[in-house]
C-alpha cells in the first residue's frame, strides 16, 4: 500500500492539479490519462519521488545510446523487474516498441503482481491491463474504478446531460 499526500503541480499560467491524495492498495492497476501538457508525467515523477523503492522508468530513457527506442526500454524494464518491486511506475511504455516487444510488454503488465501505475494512451492498456484511472482534468484528478470503455461511456453520459440542461 501507498500513500500520496497533497500533491498539486502548476505552472505560472496554469494550474494542472491542486491536493491530490490517495491510498493505493497492494495490486491496484492504475492508468493516468489526461490532455498533453496537463501533468501526468510529472504525477508519475511525483509519485516516483515519495516512494523510491519504486521501479520508475521514464518516457525517455538515455542509457543504452547504442540501442533502439525498443531495445532500451527491455533492458531498463528488466533491471527493474529485477529488483523484485511492489510498485512498477510506467511512463508511456509503448512508445518505442515494436510488435513484439508490444506484445511481451502487455504479458508482462497482464502478470506483474504489485501496483501498477502508468501514463500511457494506449487504448488496449487501459481497457485490459488497468482496473483504475485517474484522469487529470480542469485542475483535478479525477479517479475512477473500472475498464477505460466504461469510463468513456460515463464520460458520454455527463456531457449529454450538461447539452440537455443547456437546452432546457
Amino acid at each position: 500500500m501507498i500513500k500520496i499526500e497533497d500533491l498539486s503541480f502548476s505552472f505560472s499560467h496554469k494550474v494542472c492539479f491542486e491536493n491530490f491524495s490517495v491510498i493505493v492498495e497492494d495490486g491496484e492497476r492504475i492508468a493516468i490519462i489526461g490532455r498533453n501538457g496537463s501533468g501526468k508525467s510529472t504525477l508519475l515523477q511525483m509519485i516516483a519521488n515519495v516512494n523510491p523503492n519504486g521501479a520508475y522508468i521514464p518516457q525517455i530513457i538515455e542509457n543504452f545510446d547504442s540501442f533502439s527506442g525498443g531495445e532500451r526500454f527491455n533492458r531498463v524494464l528488466s533491471q527493474a523487474l529485477g529488483t523484485a518491486s511492489d510498485l512498477l511506475l510506467l511512463d508511456e511504455p509503448t512508445n518505442h516498441l515494436d510488435s513484439a516487444n508490444r506484445k511481451s510488454l502487455l504479458r508482462m503488465l497482464q502478470n506483474y503482481p504489485g501496483i501498477l501505475i502508468i501514463v500511457t494512451h494506449d487504448k488496449e492498456i487501459l481497457q485490459n491491463h488497468v482496473d483504475k484511472i485517474w484522469h487529470i482534468d480542469n485542475g483535478k484528478v479525477h479517479i475512477f474504478h473500472g475498464k477505460y470503455e466504461d469510463y468513456m461511456a460515463e464520460i458520454r453520459l455527463r456531457r449529454e446531460s450538461i447539452i440537455r440542461q443547456i437546452d432546457t
